[in-house]
């Protein structure tokens, strides 16, 4: 099915929550993938200081289903959205999402796993540890390393639309001198 023929559907049924909630996550994709590129390396996402166990309450039954519904919204814009973004940036977008919306409690999860000799990574979002959006079977053939949170404060510098920039080229000179 094709983007278009998928958002027809969903008009002519008149899912018009399914459709804000699509539009919603292309634009945290665009985001999420504005970040990606702009950021300096490490400015993207840090440790998590404590486990979102720790240091919010449990969600409930509504916040769960929300969260879903976001990863659904998150996956459906992946899939037929205007370009196919990595797990990272999903994880990202999805996150904001939930911040967004008033739910605490989750956490970007990145973990590894050697597979035909090939080491591959991936990034998730779990809430009250249990997996947004992803097969549980395929996240446990991954070993967790650490749980993540989006970097919000401010990086010192410049910006570019409120997202820093990286000025230095490898060779030390400012990109703004060529």
């Amino acid at each position: 099915m094709s983007g278009l023929s998928a958002v027809l559907g969903a008009v002519k049924d008149a899912r018009w929550l399914e459709i804000r909630d699509v539009a919603e996550a292309q634009l945290a994709l665009l985001c999420a993938q504005a970040m990606r590129w702009l950021r300096p390396l490490g400015y993207l996402v840090d440790v998590a200081d404590e486990p979102a166990s720790v240091s919010a309450p449990a969600a409930t039954s509504s916040q769960r289903e929300a969260g879903e519904r976001f990863a659904r919204a998150i996956n459906r814009a992946t899939r037929y959205g205007v370009f196919r973004p990595k797990c990272l940036a999903r994880a990202v977008a999805l996150s904001q999402m939930l911040d967004a919306h008033g739910i605490g409690g989750h956490r970007i999860r990145i973990g590894v796993r050697r597979a035909d000799g090939n080491f591959t990574a991936h990034a998730w979002v779990e809430l009250d540890n249990w997996a947004l959006g992803d097969n549980a079977w395929s996240i446990r053939s991954y070993v967790p390393l650490t749980s993540a949170r989006v970097v919000n404060g401010r990086h010192p510098g410049p910006t570019r639309f409120g997202i820093p920039v990286e000025t230095k080229l490898p060779d030390g000179e400012s990109m703004w001198d060529q």
